[in-house]
């Protein structure tokens, strides 16, 4: 019977049931299915590891040139917060760089006793900061309660290079004076 609801689903499964023998794209299945080799493989790896060969060596003084970059912006920042430090607290903060150069200390100068409570600063093992010309010789840089610091020099160094870096005695701001 043709119209009745049994002949209506007899048409309708034994398509379905043909297509399932057919894979996701719709075509008929093999023996043989599609992938890739092994050589093609192995030139696929071949091909990336020569191109990173040929990069690798140009990264290198790239990243140590942005350690330094990232060292002179962290030296900015530091500067501006004593500034602020100085003038919100009414008192003159000196800022010190250890004798190996790696680290870079915040404290209050006039010695009443309490600390400022700023850590110090790691440069990493592989920079080095010194404070190179300054007024106040062998006590830091010197910010004053009115905004003002001693005009200082740093030279920050690495492996690849170093860099001169001045602090603006009015605005408490590093600059780049030669790389």
């Amino acid at each position: 019977m043709p119209g009745t609801f049994s002949g209506l689903m007899r048409t309708r499964v034994i398509p379905t049931l043909r297509h399932s023998a057919k894979n996701f794209h719709g075509r008929n299945r093999t023996n043989q299915e599609s992938g890739f080799t092994l050589i093609e493989l192995l030139v696929v790896i071949v091909i990336i590891v020569a191109a990173a060969a040929v990069v690798a060596p140009n990264l290198g003084p790239r990243v140590r040139q942005a350690q330094l970059d990232s060292a002179a912006a962290r030296l900015d920042a530091l500067a501006r917060h004593a500034r602020t430090r100085a003038i919100l607290d009414r008192r003159p903060i000196v800022l010190t760089a250890s004798a190996d150069g790696r680290f870079i200390y915040l404290d209050y100068r006039d010695g009443q006793g309490t600390s400022l409570n700023a850590l110090p600063v790691d440069l990493g093992t592989s920079l080095r900061i010194q404070i190179s010309k300054t007024s106040d010789q062998g006590q830091g840089v010197i910010f004053l309660p009115d905004g003002t610091v001693t005009e200082t020099w740093f030279d920050l160094s690495s492996s690849s290079g170093s860099r001169q870096l001045r602090l603006d005695p009015v605005r408490a701001k590093v600059t780049t004076e030669n790389s």
